[in-house]
């Protein structure tokens, strides 16, 4: 079995799966539900793991009908954790520990590029979602996100800190959310704009399952789709244009050399798209007033 199948599975049980002691013994479960027959996903992990089996469907009036795998016996949990246990986060290593009663494999992540992409791949076909958003400003525009929340007992899960780092560090966490008093309060790691969004997909892709690949391209049909918006205000006149709306020439407004603050790195020229004659002149307007009687 390859690496990158490990990861995988790993990072899908990171996102869906469970580990407990029960009355009669032991479990491990992961549940999926799905309207076309047994998720592909979860066929893809019973084959990866190689132990325990896939039920369903359960049918719950007003909900999809749902699947589940599970292990219910010691050596197909040892199997498991065997399996893919060294690149599971804190918490799910945590859970099969206190289940089995020992220590887990060593853990062998941050490993390698790939592998990383391939638990992220697992986590996202377990717990992410790509979609569309109104535009705040525009009626009838949309844009993408790519979204995965996730719960932590104390800051930041750990999850979405591996996620993000997979990305390459694209996409922000958020604070703490929460839904409803009886849900569990979440953070969730979100990226907004088509060129990430479309970056991480990049990514993502060879190891995201038919489902979430279907619901990524759907979204960025609608999205190329959309004629691109204009950037900027009209009223502020064209965009890195030499002289402002009043005429004056932005190039030499400035009268001491201009030194950078960190940020202009990214962008040289950001210093020369404000106005500095119009910026004195407003400040000198506002002093004027102050000092009206």
């Amino acid at each position: 079995m390859e690496n990158h199948d490990l990861a995988w599975a790993a990072g899908f049980f990171d996102g869906e799966g469970w580990a407990n002691r029960q009355r009669r013994g032991v479990n491990s479960r992961i549940n999926q539900a799905a309207l076309d027959g047994v998720p592909e996903v979860l066929t893809k992990f019973h084959r990866i793991v190689g132990v325990g089996r896939i039920h369903g469907p359960v049918i719950v009036e007003g909900r999809q009908p749902l699947y589940y795998w599970d292990a219910t016996s010691r050596p197909d949990l040892l199997q498991v954790v065997e399996r893919i246990g060294p690149w599971l986060c804190p918490v799910k290593r945590a859970e099969f520990e206190r289940t089995l009663g020992g220590p887990l494999p060593a853990q062998v992540w941050p490993g390698s590029m790939s592998e990383e992409l391939a638990w992220a791949g697992g986590f996202f076909d377990g717990e992410g979602s790509t979609y569309l958003e109104k535009h705040r400003t525009h009626p009838g525009y949309f844009y993408p996100v790519t979204y995965v929340p996730q719960s932590a007992e104390v800051g930041i899960a750990a999850e979405l800190l591996r996620l993000r780092s997979a990305m390459g560090g694209i996409g922000n966490i958020s604070g703490i959310r929460q839904d409803g008093p009886d849900w569990r309060p979440y953070r969730r790691w979100r990226v907004v704009t088509p060129e990430k969004v479309q970056a991480v997909l990049h990514l993502l892709w060879p190891f995201i399952g038919d489902v979430k690949r279907s619901q990524a391209q759907h979204v960025m049909r609608t999205i190329h789709g959309q004629v691109d918006l204009p950037r900027g205000n009209p009223a502020f006149g064209v965009a890195g244009a030499r002289y402002c709306l009043r005429g004056h020439d932005k190039w030499n407004a400035r009268i001491r050399p201009f030194k950078g603050r960190g940020k202009n790195e990214e962008d040289p020229l950001n210093h020369l798209r404000q106005c500095l004659q119009c910026v004195r002149e407003a400040a000198q307007t506002r002093r004027n007033k102050a000092r009206r009687p």
